[in-house]
Protein backbone atom coordinates (compact mmCIF):
# COMPACT_ATOMS: atom_id res chain seq x y z
CA UNK A 1 0.00 0.00 0.00
CA UNK A 2 1.18 3.37 -0.50
CA UNK A 3 2.40 5.55 2.42
CA UNK A 4 -0.26 7.75 1.87
CA UNK A 5 -3.21 5.72 1.48
CA UNK A 6 -2.19 3.34 5.02
CA UNK A 7 -2.88 6.82 6.89
CA UNK A 8 -6.71 5.99 5.38
CA UNK A 9 -7.41 2.33 6.72
CA UNK A 10 -11.35 3.08 6.33
CA UNK A 11 -13.33 4.63 4.35
CA UNK A 12 -15.81 7.76 4.29
CA UNK A 13 -13.11 10.14 4.96
CA UNK A 14 -13.78 13.89 4.23
CA UNK A 15 -12.07 15.71 1.41
CA UNK A 16 -12.54 19.60 1.65
CA UNK A 17 -12.79 20.66 -1.96
CA UNK A 18 -10.31 23.61 -2.85
CA UNK A 19 -10.40 23.93 0.73
CA UNK A 20 -13.42 24.61 2.94
CA UNK A 21 -14.55 26.63 0.09
CA UNK A 22 -17.90 27.01 1.41
CA UNK A 23 -16.62 29.42 4.53
CA UNK A 24 -13.38 30.49 2.95
CA UNK A 25 -12.44 32.06 -0.46
CA UNK A 26 -11.25 28.92 -2.56
CA UNK A 27 -7.79 27.69 -2.74
CA UNK A 28 -6.25 30.20 -0.24
CA UNK A 29 -4.05 29.62 3.17
CA UNK A 30 -7.18 30.14 4.85
CA UNK A 31 -9.51 27.66 3.24
CA UNK A 32 -7.04 25.80 3.76
CA UNK A 33 -6.88 26.05 7.68
CA UNK A 34 -10.63 26.37 7.63
CA UNK A 35 -10.68 22.48 6.13
CA UNK A 36 -8.10 21.37 9.07
CA UNK A 37 -10.43 22.78 11.87
CA UNK A 38 -13.16 22.23 10.53
CA UNK A 39 -13.12 18.11 10.31
CA UNK A 40 -11.88 17.23 7.25
CA UNK A 41 -9.17 14.47 7.46
CA UNK A 42 -7.42 16.38 4.07
CA UNK A 43 -8.01 18.50 1.26
CA UNK A 44 -7.87 19.03 -2.08
CA UNK A 45 -6.24 21.81 -4.06
CA UNK A 46 -4.49 22.65 -7.71
CA UNK A 47 -1.43 23.72 -9.18
CA UNK A 48 -0.75 25.98 -12.37
CA UNK A 49 2.67 26.82 -13.79
CA UNK A 50 3.39 31.15 -14.02
CA UNK A 51 5.02 32.55 -16.66
CA UNK A 52 8.27 32.50 -14.20
CA UNK A 53 7.79 29.10 -13.56
CA UNK A 54 6.76 29.66 -10.07
CA UNK A 55 4.34 26.62 -8.67
CA UNK A 56 0.52 28.24 -7.67
CA UNK A 57 -2.47 26.79 -6.25
CA UNK A 58 -5.25 27.98 -8.15
CA UNK A 59 -8.66 26.47 -9.78
CA UNK A 60 -9.46 28.66 -13.35
CA UNK A 61 -7.39 29.14 -15.97
CA UNK A 62 -7.65 32.65 -16.03
CA UNK A 63 -8.29 35.16 -12.89
CA UNK A 64 -11.14 37.09 -13.27
CA UNK A 65 -13.66 34.79 -11.51
CA UNK A 66 -11.68 34.66 -8.21
CA UNK A 67 -9.70 37.81 -7.76
CA UNK A 68 -10.07 41.67 -8.53
CA UNK A 69 -7.86 41.48 -11.74
CA UNK A 70 -10.41 42.96 -13.52
CA UNK A 71 -9.91 46.48 -10.93
CA UNK A 72 -6.21 46.05 -10.80
CA UNK A 73 -4.72 49.26 -11.52
CA UNK A 74 -1.68 47.60 -13.44
CA UNK A 75 -2.64 44.29 -14.84
CA UNK A 76 -6.56 45.05 -15.87
CA UNK A 77 -5.62 45.25 -19.15
CA UNK A 78 -4.80 41.96 -19.23
CA UNK A 79 -7.54 40.79 -17.31
CA UNK A 80 -8.72 37.81 -19.69
CA UNK A 81 -4.83 36.53 -20.45
CA UNK A 82 -4.32 32.86 -18.92
CA UNK A 83 -2.52 32.84 -15.12
CA UNK A 84 0.46 30.95 -17.65
CA UNK A 85 1.23 34.08 -18.80
CA UNK A 86 1.78 36.42 -15.08
CA UNK A 87 4.29 36.25 -13.51
CA UNK A 88 4.07 35.47 -9.32
CA UNK A 89 5.39 38.61 -8.72
CA UNK A 90 2.20 39.88 -10.31
CA UNK A 91 -0.07 37.31 -9.11
CA UNK A 92 0.72 38.14 -5.51
CA UNK A 93 -0.44 41.74 -6.22
CA UNK A 94 -4.09 40.51 -6.33
CA UNK A 95 -6.70 40.38 -3.90
CA UNK A 96 -7.58 36.61 -3.73
CA UNK A 97 -10.42 36.68 -1.10
CA UNK A 98 -12.71 39.52 -1.74
CA UNK A 99 -14.61 38.13 -4.22
CA UNK A 100 -16.48 36.02 -1.58
CA UNK A 101 -17.69 38.51 0.25
CA UNK A 102 -19.07 40.43 -2.61
CA UNK A 103 -20.37 36.87 -4.36
CA UNK A 104 -21.33 35.28 -1.09
CA UNK A 105 -21.47 32.31 -3.17
CA UNK A 106 -22.46 29.64 -0.97
CA UNK A 107 -24.75 31.11 0.89
CA UNK A 108 -22.76 30.96 4.30
CA UNK A 109 -22.21 34.82 4.63
CA UNK A 110 -25.85 35.53 4.61
CA UNK A 111 -26.66 32.70 6.63
CA UNK A 112 -23.96 33.55 9.32
CA UNK A 113 -21.74 30.93 9.30
CA UNK A 114 -18.89 33.34 8.17
CA UNK A 115 -19.02 36.36 10.35
CA UNK A 116 -17.96 40.25 9.85
CA UNK A 117 -15.42 39.37 12.31
CA UNK A 118 -13.65 37.01 9.03
CA UNK A 119 -13.89 39.83 6.45
CA UNK A 120 -10.22 41.33 6.99
CA UNK A 121 -8.67 38.11 6.92
CA UNK A 122 -10.74 37.25 3.72
CA UNK A 123 -9.61 40.42 1.96
CA UNK A 124 -6.01 39.63 3.05
CA UNK A 125 -5.93 36.43 0.87
CA UNK A 126 -3.91 35.95 -1.71
CA UNK A 127 -2.95 33.15 -3.99
CA UNK A 128 -0.30 30.72 -2.66
CA UNK A 129 2.90 28.83 -3.91
CA UNK A 130 2.92 25.17 -3.44
CA UNK A 131 5.73 25.00 -1.52
CA UNK A 132 4.27 27.11 1.39
CA UNK A 133 1.22 25.00 1.55
CA UNK A 134 3.53 21.79 1.29
CA UNK A 135 5.22 23.14 4.32
CA UNK A 136 2.37 23.94 6.49
CA UNK A 137 1.29 20.18 5.53
CA UNK A 138 4.45 18.75 7.07
CA UNK A 139 4.23 20.74 10.04
CA UNK A 140 0.21 19.64 10.53
CA UNK A 141 1.11 16.00 9.13
CA UNK A 142 -1.66 16.86 6.67
CA UNK A 143 -2.65 15.02 3.95
CA UNK A 144 -3.13 16.39 0.78
CA UNK A 145 -4.56 15.54 -2.90
CA UNK A 146 -3.02 17.81 -4.88
CA UNK A 147 -4.71 18.01 -8.89
CA UNK A 148 -2.34 18.76 -11.87
CA UNK A 149 -3.84 21.05 -13.97
CA UNK A 150 -3.68 20.21 -17.61
CA UNK A 151 -1.29 22.70 -19.16
CA UNK A 152 -1.65 21.38 -22.66
CA UNK A 153 -0.47 24.49 -25.11
CA UNK A 154 1.92 26.20 -22.40
CA UNK A 155 5.53 25.87 -22.12
CA UNK A 156 4.62 24.04 -18.69
CA UNK A 157 3.22 20.97 -20.21
CA UNK A 158 6.57 19.91 -19.99
CA UNK A 159 7.91 21.03 -17.11
CA UNK A 160 5.17 21.26 -14.30
CA UNK A 161 5.14 17.01 -13.72
CA UNK A 162 8.95 17.42 -12.45
CA UNK A 163 8.77 20.56 -11.03
CA UNK A 164 5.91 19.35 -8.53
CA UNK A 165 7.89 16.17 -7.64
CA UNK A 166 10.85 18.55 -6.62
CA UNK A 167 8.88 20.69 -4.96
CA UNK A 168 7.01 17.12 -2.84
CA UNK A 169 10.88 15.60 -2.37
CA UNK A 170 12.47 19.48 -0.96
CA UNK A 171 9.22 19.85 1.51
CA UNK A 172 9.65 15.81 2.52
CA UNK A 173 5.81 15.69 1.84
CA UNK A 174 5.89 12.06 -0.45
CA UNK A 175 3.61 10.66 2.42
CA UNK A 176 1.43 12.97 2.89
CA UNK A 177 0.66 13.71 -0.79
CA UNK A 178 -2.22 12.20 -3.50
CA UNK A 179 -1.65 13.51 -6.94
CA UNK A 180 -4.63 13.81 -9.03
CA UNK A 181 -5.19 14.85 -13.08
CA UNK A 182 -7.25 14.75 -15.83
CA UNK A 183 -3.95 14.56 -17.55
CA UNK A 184 -2.99 10.58 -17.37
CA UNK A 185 0.22 10.92 -19.25
CA UNK A 186 0.81 13.25 -16.67
CA UNK A 187 0.11 10.51 -14.01
CA UNK A 188 2.32 8.06 -15.92
CA UNK A 189 5.61 10.34 -15.80
CA UNK A 190 4.71 10.72 -11.84
CA UNK A 191 5.03 6.90 -11.59
CA UNK A 192 8.19 6.97 -13.43
CA UNK A 193 9.84 9.48 -11.54
CA UNK A 194 8.85 7.95 -8.06
CA UNK A 195 6.44 4.53 -7.74
CA UNK A 196 6.28 5.56 -4.20
CA UNK A 197 3.85 8.85 -4.94
CA UNK A 198 0.40 8.05 -4.60
CA UNK A 199 -1.78 8.98 -7.98
CA UNK A 200 -5.36 9.05 -8.96
CA UNK A 201 -6.44 9.14 -12.62
CA UNK A 202 -9.74 12.04 -12.69
CA UNK A 203 -12.57 11.54 -15.27
CA UNK A 204 -15.47 13.62 -15.49
CA UNK A 205 -18.77 12.23 -17.86
CA UNK A 206 -17.53 8.87 -19.11
CA UNK A 207 -15.45 6.08 -18.21
CA UNK A 208 -12.67 4.71 -19.81
CA UNK A 209 -13.47 1.64 -21.91
CA UNK A 210 -11.94 -1.37 -20.16
CA UNK A 211 -11.60 0.49 -17.10
CA UNK A 212 -10.23 -1.77 -14.60
CA UNK A 213 -7.64 -2.75 -17.39
CA UNK A 214 -6.63 1.16 -17.97
CA UNK A 215 -5.96 1.93 -14.39
CA UNK A 216 -3.69 -0.99 -14.04
CA UNK A 217 -1.44 -0.16 -17.54
CA UNK A 218 -1.67 3.35 -16.04
CA UNK A 219 -0.04 2.22 -12.95
CA UNK A 220 -2.39 4.31 -10.57
CA UNK A 221 -3.54 3.99 -6.85
CA UNK A 222 -6.87 5.86 -7.35
CA UNK A 223 -9.60 6.13 -9.30
CA UNK A 224 -11.24 9.90 -9.38
CA UNK A 225 -14.92 9.87 -10.89
CA UNK A 226 -17.63 12.30 -10.91
CA UNK A 227 -20.53 11.06 -8.68
CA UNK A 228 -22.63 11.74 -11.50
CA UNK A 229 -21.16 9.07 -13.44
CA UNK A 230 -20.51 6.57 -10.40
CA UNK A 231 -22.58 4.01 -8.66
CA UNK A 232 -22.17 1.73 -5.89
CA UNK A 233 -21.72 -1.22 -8.38
CA UNK A 234 -18.65 0.74 -9.76
CA UNK A 235 -17.14 1.54 -6.19
CA UNK A 236 -16.79 -2.18 -5.53
CA UNK A 237 -15.80 -3.40 -8.00
CA UNK A 238 -12.61 -1.29 -7.95
CA UNK A 239 -11.47 -1.42 -4.22
CA UNK A 240 -12.17 -5.31 -4.67
CA UNK A 241 -9.86 -5.35 -6.92
CA UNK A 242 -6.94 -2.91 -5.13
CA UNK A 243 -8.09 0.49 -6.43
CA UNK A 244 -9.03 3.39 -4.22
CA UNK A 245 -12.15 5.11 -5.39
CA UNK A 246 -13.21 8.86 -4.12
CA UNK A 247 -15.55 10.83 -5.48
CA UNK A 248 -16.01 14.51 -6.72
CA UNK A 249 -17.98 16.55 -5.71
CA UNK A 250 -20.07 15.74 -2.96
CA UNK A 251 -22.45 18.02 -1.54
CA UNK A 252 -25.28 16.43 -0.27
CA UNK A 253 -25.41 14.24 2.98
CA UNK A 254 -27.59 11.42 1.70
CA UNK A 255 -25.39 10.94 -1.20
CA UNK A 256 -22.43 11.01 0.89
CA UNK A 257 -24.01 8.30 3.07
CA UNK A 258 -24.69 6.16 -0.57
CA UNK A 259 -20.80 6.49 -1.40
CA UNK A 260 -19.19 5.86 1.59
CA UNK A 261 -21.46 2.63 2.13
CA UNK A 262 -20.27 1.63 -1.07
CA UNK A 263 -17.04 1.93 0.10
CA UNK A 264 -15.30 4.99 -1.10
CA UNK A 265 -12.01 6.06 0.48
CA UNK A 266 -13.06 9.44 0.57
CA UNK A 267 -15.31 12.10 -0.90
CA UNK A 268 -14.22 15.43 -2.10
CA UNK A 269 -17.05 18.19 -0.41
CA UNK A 270 -17.37 22.16 -0.58
CA UNK A 271 -18.65 21.27 2.83
CA UNK A 272 -16.68 19.84 5.20
CA UNK A 273 -17.42 21.23 8.37
CA UNK A 274 -20.93 19.75 7.68
CA UNK A 275 -20.36 16.13 6.19
CA UNK A 276 -17.65 15.34 8.60
CA UNK A 277 -20.40 14.44 10.99
CA UNK A 278 -21.62 11.84 8.55
CA UNK A 279 -18.47 9.41 8.47
CA UNK A 280 -19.04 5.95 9.80
CA UNK A 281 -17.30 5.36 13.57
Amino acid sequence: MQPFFARFSGTGYICAHRGARSIAPENTSMAFVKARLNGAHLYETDVHTTADGELVLFHDHTLGRTTDISTHPVLSERSSRPLAEFTYSELKTLDAGSWFISADPFGTIASGEVGKDDFSSIRGQRIPLLRDALADCYHHNFPLNLEIKDQTGTAADQTIVAQVMETIAATQTESLILISSFNHAYLRQIKQLNPAIATAALVEKSHPESLLSYLRDLGVDAYHPDQLITDAELIQQLTSNGIKVNLWTVNDAEKAQYFMAAGATFICTDWPQRLAAQRPS
